[in-house]
């Protein structure tokens, strides 16, 4: 296996995470709550929630994946009612 010399070598625990992955650039975008339960974007919905809460609704591209979402997970309820 080839090493790489522009980083540091990864401790066992952290074995195949680049070590940048653990950096915050930007401020934590997660609810209190999140942080608390620990949903880290590293989970799956941690992650779905990291990506939700850094929408911008000023942007237009943003305001459509925000709908998106919303049909996404409202559909499933919604059918289920209907067929009830």
């Amino acid at each position: 296996m080839f090493e790489r010399d522009d980083v540091d070598r990864a401790e066992p625990a952290h074995f195949g995470i680049h070590p940048d992955a653990f950096a915050e650039e930007r401020p934590d975008p997660r609810p209190e709550e999140a942080r608390r339960m620990g949903l880290s974007r590293h989970t799956e919905e941690g992650a779905v929630l990291y990506f939700a809460s850094s929408l911008d609704r000023g942007k237009p591209a943003h305001r459509m994946m925000a709908w998106i979402l919303l049909i996404t997970f409202a559909a499933p309820v919604i059918y289920i009612l209907l067929v009830l």
